[in-house]
């Protein structure tokens, strides 16, 4: 899979018609449009004939959108996506949950010509036997390509009632990120309470638990509010004011190296450059790069959106 940058993933009830025609503006990286929370079956069926609109309407702004759906609704709801989709989120439990999903994107596939393996999916643990069965879950199909956990419905999944003052989901979490950090699949999530008790009104502590996030070793959230977007954007992108210290980094150790020097230091302090501080300057700027690459995409499909 190529690297690719989804540091918010804005969620979007498809019912909501407002929410999706003004979701493209808002500049996430993704738009999750969700089929899920549609009740009863009549919503559920407009839902699925609003969603080709949707999707179209969503990606405006450069988007990759994504639909939420239902495992025990998965061919119906796939069934009603159109081209424009970059693939779906999905509570999965178990590897074979994953080979189900994958096999109904396989017939979208092929039924809508579009090349095989290109659509992904963002698997949603909501149970402890999906937390349980995570390694199984992220290298089970390589159109898996992130992977978040539910926690509200973790927390009815596990009896919890959720409390501001502490994180009953921190081995979670952990686990959660490194198994897909070793299965190079892309961990969303934000922290504690934000993930089971958000709020939209608070700027300064959105980006704080943001960056936290992405400090524990996230890549990105879903946000349920427009007002996560921008924190995320920034707080899981590297920090432009360090840029030309990893830059610098990167050129003293290699000039380090040239010398047959193992270990460099870095001019007015005490710190020295070694391979790991050389490959963590190395991997921001990647990053940044990747970064400044998505932000230019979405600029110009906005630019021709507003046109």
């Amino acid at each position: 899979m190529n690297p690719f940058v989804r540091r918010s993933h804005l969620l979007v009830p498809v019912l909501d018609c407002a929410a999706v025609a003004d979701s493209w503006r808002h500049n996430a990286d993704a738009v999750i449009l969700d089929l899920s929370s549609a009740h009863p079956r009549a919503d559920c069926a407009a839902a699925r004939e609003m969603l080709p609109e949707s999707i179209r309407a969503a990606g405006k702004g450069g988007a990759e959108v994504f639909a939420l759906i239902d495992p025990a609704t998965i061919h119906a709801d796939i069934a009603s996506a159109t081209l424009g989709i970059a693939g779906v989120v999905c509570p999965i439990r178990v590897g074979a949950d994953v080979d189900v999903v994958a096999s109904a994107l396989s017939e979208m596939e092929r039924d809508c010509g579009i090349p095989h393996g290109e659509l992904r999916i963002i698997a949603l643990l909501d149970s402890a036997v999906g937390v349980w069965n995570i390694r199984e879950i992220v290298r089970s199909s390589p159109r898996v390509c992130s992977v978040g956990i539910d926690e509200l419905r973790l927390c009815a999944d596990m009896g919890i009632v959720p409390n501001i003052e502490f994180d009953p989901f921190e081995y979670a979490k952990g686990r959660v990120i490194i198994e897909a950090r070793a299965a190079h699949v892309q961990p969303v999530g934000m922290s504690h309470p934000y993930g089971v008790l958000p709020r939209f009104d608070d700027d300064a502590d959105i980006y704080r638990l943001a960056l936290r996030s992405k400090n524990l070793g996230f890549a990105g959230a879903i946000c349920p509010h427009p007002s996560w977007v921008s924190h995320c954007n920034r707080a899981f992108a590297p920090d432009e004011d360090k840029l030309e210290f990893y830059r610098e980094t990167r050129r003293l150790f290699a000039e380090g190296i040239a010398r047959g020097t193992a270990a460099v230091p870095y001019p007015g302090t005490t710190m020295m450059i070694d391979v790991p501080v050389d490959e963590n300057a190395r991997v921001a700027l990647e990053l940044w790069e990747l970064c400044a690459e998505r932000e230019a995409q979405k600029a110009e499909a906005l630019a021709e959106a507003v046109q």
